[in-house]
């Protein structure tokens, strides 16, 4: 399904086009009462009137008494036929009380307390107990329900765990594990009951699939949270759609039939999901017997309960007996019609003669709560007992409403809909994790559903906290708190210990962002430290909560690698140590700020620095991923954590560095020009707006790129080319939709390509030239697949004319240019090939408005400093240290028309952040003598020297002096 599109953020491109051409269970007439429960505080002993925190939140529970201390010993008593799961986690539960001497017998022993498990059916005896407890019998609860019940019986403790059925027996062992409390357990009566029938999850997502052992921890991680459901039909199973009449064998059949026991053992039903339809007959009988056996193979392994998905396929037939039998009238009516026949003869054939439960499908069409001909012709036509699945309004839905529901259901004319949820999987961005609770669903859904899976993430157990959010709201979505549900699956990832409690939330809140909300929230107590900081900052006072934050991030690492769930750790793995190094980033953007207050250029600059060192790790590929293809590509993925926080901090810090130095950028305006594409557009996002100067707009492929897949510029004429910034994804700073493996060429006759470099994982595809180039056409060109199918997105391509602001006659590394010293960007470098040869030197103009006070070298060089006024050169300072940052006052009255660095003969080949003026005065220093010189040598430049004078003989100067306060305005 397009739940979560390959090519980019959920663009449903053929359940679109398909809408163009062409459930209840019955428990409102039962009495809920579910009783508020009050969470013990820590440390405090509770008495008859507390309540456990159960989830999810039982129907009913009433306080029975005091806690009860199962000590000495236990007898579990357990008919024969008592689910065997239900007894083995009894015993379990118990043996961890202090002092208990756990048996099980199918008889109770009168000599010590009592834990009877097991149905009227199994456990003969138990009716009676419960209602002596002052419990009601589970006989007349809804599938799956349960009842506890508890006391004391001739001086002993007394526990009932009566289910409706094996499944509900099973579920009131999962409350009794919540209701031990300080080595007690709560004596409580509970009568529970779930509000929707179906409840878990859809392994449906691209990517990199589930591991064996990960479903199998998932079926243990559903059943403790009362969630019945697992469909099966993940995209690396060829034998699910491109090989789906091909039997299982060898070690698949194997781990096929492990999986499906595992799932048995916890109550959790195996749905099959079988995707035939991208070149299915349906009116074959061959491809119907193909289906039989396939099912017929799965259920020799244990598997009941069979779903058939039309999503993700072309509207066509693939045989001429389907175009005679069911003629394309173009209304959409041929397509569900053969579908619909498809269906219901598994359903009549197959499902029903076989007794198993109703066959499941998610139908070609299937969003939107509106009518049209393929919902109307496929609901009436479809077997009424078939469940039919719907993602909601849209692909991802924000949120599902009570009407939304209720017009789908009538719109698809079934009984029997159900929720195929686009939460929280990640597949079309896959660079995030989505560790927000699940909000925004009605509580009455379930007055219209038959239930909801979830599509989770595609890392399993990263996707825990999400699908208990669903396991407590599917169960009872009257009282689900999301808050609550997601504060303790996050304490049972973590484990009982506080401090790793605490730091899974500090790493939780940093991965809250679900694009598809509204308002979206974003990483909130980072958000609030952040805003504090800036606050006080502008007030000229100090707010600890930063720091502190900060702090706790950095720690992340050691802080959840002793975390109870192993799995988790290991899945955010990649976004936890990307955190650590952002919250290092900014531990040293704070330093920086202190020392731009306190006017310490040196120390704000080595802070910068250090800073940014931490920004590139975190900004380093490091997730995984899989293709369409089935092949494994390490470290591909740039993980973003911090829900653009981090960046946004980043880049305000670094702004104020920047203003500090007086680094602006030397720019110049972007060609216009006429962009295309060898891809196609989704919806109206044309290529044109690539060139509209208009960062919020974008061209949208609605292809991935493939080997040769461009973008391009035409200029119109040949032109000089000093720079191209091509901005892609949502921002500069982070991975999404783009090309991932790109070459970045020019042409002056569209037929002679010459490279200018290549990009892997570039947001910000960027390339200053080392000198102009002349070129008509620039283009970005996919040197290899994007991994995951991801699309493109291009929010604006630039081309710019070169700037003759500044001139050097040194030669640039490769990938390098000396505009990248005016940039204003102190991220970026010029850096030489060479070291440094005789009257080598780099040189700029100040801009115009600006009197310059201080003159500025950010980067390691050796060399003089010198301004020059008319055909005078001064030398004002010497940089001879290798420090990364010199300021140098300008003597009063000189009137600085170009400033220079004439650069030391053999020193080391320079790197140079940044080269800038100031027009404040500085903390007082000792003032150089200047030396003069007037009279120019010759020389050669790699830039436009607009006539200025060449280069003088050096002379020597004294050292600056004490490092002063710097400006927030430059060049």
């Amino acid at each position: 399904m397009l739940r979560s599109t390959p090519g980019g953020v959920g663009r449903p491109r053929l359940a679109r086009r398909i809408a163009v051409c062409f459930t209840a269970l019955v428990v409102g007439s039962m009495a809920v009462v579910t009783t508020p429960q009050a969470r013990a505080a820590d440390g405090a002993q509770p008495t008859a009137s507390t309540l456990p925190s159960v989830l999810p939140n039982p129907q009913e529970m009433t306080s029975a008494g005091a806690d009860m201390s199962l000590s000495g010993k236990v007898t579990v008593v357990a008919g024969a036929d008592a689910d065997a799961k239900a007894v083995e986690q009894v015993v379990s539960v118990l043996r961890d009380l202090p002092g208990a001497q756990v048996s099980v017998s199918r008889t109770p022993d009168a000599s010590g307390d009592q834990v009877w498990v097991g149905t009227a059916e199994t456990t003969p005896g138990i009716d009676g107990l419960v209602a002596s407890l002052g419990g009601s019998k589970a006989a007349t609860l809804p599938a799956d329900g349960y009842v506890i019940a508890s006391g004391r019986r001739s001086g002993h403790n007394v526990i009932a765990l009566q289910g409706k059925d094996a499944r509900g027996t099973f579920y009131a062992v999962q409350t009794l594990r919540q209701l031990v409390r300080h080595d007690k357990v709560a004596s409580v009566t509970v009568r529970d009951w779930p509000l929707m029938p179906i409840r878990g999850g859809i392994e449906g997502f691209y990517g990199i699939p589930w591991s064996h052992q990960a479903r199998l921890d998932q079926f243990t991680f559903y059943g403790r949270h009362k969630m019945n459901t697992y469909i099966y039909t993940p995209k690396d199973d060829l034998l699910l759609r491109a090989k789906w009449r091909t039997l299982y064998s060898g070690d698949d059949l194997a781990r096929m039939k492990e999986l499906v026991e595992g799932a048995n053992a916890n109550h959790v039903d195996f749905t099959f999901a079988l995707s035939p339809g991208n070149d299915i007959c349906y009116s074959s009988d061959a491809d119907f017997k193909a289906t039989i056996a396939k099912f017929d193979q799965l259920r020799s392994l244990g598997v009941r309960s069979f779903y058939i998905a039309l999503d993700d396929i072309e509207p066509k037939f693939h045989c001429d007996a389907d175009r005679q039998k069911y003629p394309n009238n173009g209304d959409g009516k041929w397509i569900a019609d053969a579908q619909a026949d498809y269906l219901n003869r598994l359903e009549t054939e197959y499902v029903k003669k076989n007794g198993l439960p109703p066959l499941q499908t998610v139908p070609t069409n299937y969003s939107g709560s509106g009518e049209d001909p393929y919902k109307a012709e496929f609901g009436t036509r479809l077997d009424k007992d078939i469940r039919v699945q719907w993602t909601g309004e849209g692909v991802f839905s924000p949120s599902i409403t009570e009407s939304s529901v209720a017009r789908a259901a009538q719109s698809y004319h079934t009984k029997h809909l159900y929720i195929w949820d686009n939460f929280p999987v990640n597949d079309g961005r896959r660079n995030r994790l989505f560790l927000n609770p699940l909000t925004n669903r009605d509580p009455n859904l379930y007055k219209h559903i038959d239930g909801i899976t979830s599509n989770p993430m595609i890392e399993p157990y990263a996707s825990m906290p999400a699908l208990a959010n669903y396991g407590d709201y599917t169960w009872n979505p009257t009282t689900y708190d999301a808050k609550a549900s997601m504060s303790a699956v996050l304490d049972e990832l973590a484990g009982g210990d506080k401090a790793t409690r605490a730091a899974l939330r500090v790493f939780a809140d940093l991965n809250q962002s679900w694009p598809y909300r509204t308002p979206d929230t974003h990483a909130p107590a980072l958000t609030a430290a952040i805003d504090a900081f800036w606050a006080v900052r502008d007030k000229g006072s100090v707010d600890s909560s930063l720091k502190d934050r900060l702090a706790a991030i950095v720690r992340l690492p050691e802080a959840l690698a002793g975390m109870r769930q192993q799995g988790f750790f290991q899945d955010t793995r990649p976004w936890i140590n990307a955190a650590s190094q952002w919250a290092r980033a900014g531990q040293h953007f704070v330093t920086m700020l202190d020392a731009i207050d306190a006017g310490d250029g040196a120390k704000a600059t080595n802070e910068y620095l250090a800073a940014q060192k931490q920004v590139d790790l975190a900004k380093r590929p490091t997730v995984d991923d899989q293709g369409s293809d089935g092949v494994l590509h390490k470290a591909v993925i740039v993980p973003s954590v911090g829900d653009g926080v981090f960046d946004a901090f980043a880049k305000k810090a670094s702004a104020q560095f920047a203003a500090f130095i007086g680094a602006r950028p030397a720019s110049a305006k972007a060609y216009s020009g006429t962009a295309s594409s060898s891809m196609g557009q989704w919806e109206a996002n044309s290529p044109s707006r690539m060139v509209d100067g208009n960062l919020s707009t974008l061209y949208w492929t609605n292809v991935s790129p493939e080997k040769g897949s461009y973008v391009q510029v035409d200029l119109g004429s040949v032109k000089p080319i000093g720079q191209v910034a091509v901005h892609q994804a949502d921002d500069d700073t982070a991975t999404g939709d783009m090309f991932y493996h790109a070459a970045l060429e020019y042409s002056v006759d569209g037929s002679t390509w010459t490279a200018a470099g290549n990009f892997d994982s570039a947001p910000l595809i960027k390339h200053t030239f080392e000198a102009p180039v002349q070129a008509r056409y620039v283009r970005v060109r996919a040197t290899d697949a994007n991994p995951g199918a991801q699309w493109v997105k291009i929010r604006e391509f630039e081309v710019t004319p070169p700037v003759g602001v500044y001139s050097t006659n040194v030669k640039a590394a490769e990938g390098s240019s000396v505009a990248l010293a005016f940039d204003g960007d102190v991220s970026t470098a010029f850096r030489a090939a060479t070291p440094v040869k005789a009257g080598d030197f780099v040189s700029f103009v100040p801009a115009k408005g600006v009197t310059p006070r201080q003159a500025i070298v950010v980067g390691t060089a050796r060399g003089e400093i010198q301004v020059r006024s008319g055909q005078t050169w001064t030398t004002i300072g010497t940089i001879s240290d290798g420090a990364p940052f010199h300021a140098f006052a300008v003597p009063a009255g000189t009137n600085v028309e170009e400033v220079r660095l004439m650069l030391a003969a053999g020193s080391p080949a320079p790197v140079i952040r940044e080269m800038t003026v100031v027009d404040r005065e500085l903390k007082p220093v000792p003032t150089p003598t200047p030396t003069f010189t007037a009279a120019p040598t010759s020389g050669s430049s790699t830039g436009d020297d607009h006539g200025r004078p060449g280069y003088p003989t050096p002379t020597s100067t004294p050292s600056h002096g004490p490092r002063p306060a710097l400006p927030s305005t430059g060049v």
